[in-house]
C-alpha cells in the first residue's frame, strides 16, 4: 500500500463511524478496511479517485446489475463515476470489478483488493484510459473542485454521443447521476 498510497494521495472528506467500520468488517477486504481507518471516506489525487460510503452507491450498484448482490460492495468512485465494487464470490475467491456507466460495460480490474491497490491502480494506462487523469486536471482547472459525492458528468452522456472532452463536461451528484445515465441508456 505504501506505493499506492506515494502515487495516490488522501484528502479526508469525511470520518467513517465506527459502527460504520463494524458492518463492513466482513464484506470488504483489510486493504478497504484499512484505508478507511486510517484516512475516512477521503479522496485522492484532489478527487480522481475516491472511497465512498456503500450505501449511499448500492442502489446505482444494484440497479445497474438487475438486482441486490448482497456480496458485492461499492468501495470506490472515480472523478467521472466509474464505480469499483468489490466481489466475494466464495469463501476464499474473490474481486475488484469496474461499473463503467458510460459504456454500460463491467470488467474485473483485479483478483484482489490488494493487487487493485498496488497494481491495476498504478498502471499508467489505467491512470490515463480508465480514471481519465488528464481529463480530470482539465475538468478542475476550468469547472473547480469536486465536492464529496459530486462528479464530472459527460453531457450528453457518452452512450449518446457524448465525447471524452472538457467541452462536454459539468459537475454533477453522483448516486442521482449514476441512476439517471440507467435511465438513459436503457
Amino acid at each position: 500500500m505504501k506505493d499506492f498510497l506515494a502515487a495516490y494521495h488522501p484528502e479526508p472528506t469525511a470520518a467513517i463511524a465506527p459502527t460504520q467500520l463494524a458492518q463492513y468488517q466482513s464484506a470488504l477486504p483489510a486493504e478497504v478496511l484499512t484505508l478507511w481507518q486510517e484516512h475516512g471516506f477521503c479522496q485522492f489525487n484532489g478527487g480522481l479517485l475516491r472511497l465512498v460510503d456503500p450505501a449511499l452507491y448500492r442502489p446505482a450498484l444494484t440497479q445497474w446489475l438487475g438486482g441486490e448482490r448482497p456480496h458485492y460492495v461499492p468501495f470506490a468512485l472515480s472523478a467521472f463515476g466509474d464505480l469499483f465494487y468489490y466481489r466475494r464470490l466464495t469463501e476464499t475467491d474473490a474481486d475488484v470489478c469496474l461499473l463503467d456507466p458510460h459504456y454500460r460495460r463491467v470488467a474485473t480490474c483485479a483478483w484482489s483488493a490488494a493487487d487493485f491497490f498496488t497494481d491495476y491502480l498504478l498502471d499508467e494506462e489505467v491512470r490515463e484510459d480508465v480514471l481519465r487523469e488528464s481529463l480530470a486536471e482539465e475538468a478542475k482547472a476550468a469547472l473547480g473542485p469536486l465536492a464529496p459525492n459530486e462528479i464530472f458528468c459527460f453531457t450528453p452522456a457518452l452512450a449518446l454521443g457524448g465525447a471524452e472532452e472538457l467541452a462536454y463536461l459539468t459537475k454533477g451528484d453522483a448516486p442521482t447521476h449514476l441512476q439517471l445515465l440507467f435511465g438513459l441508456i436503457q
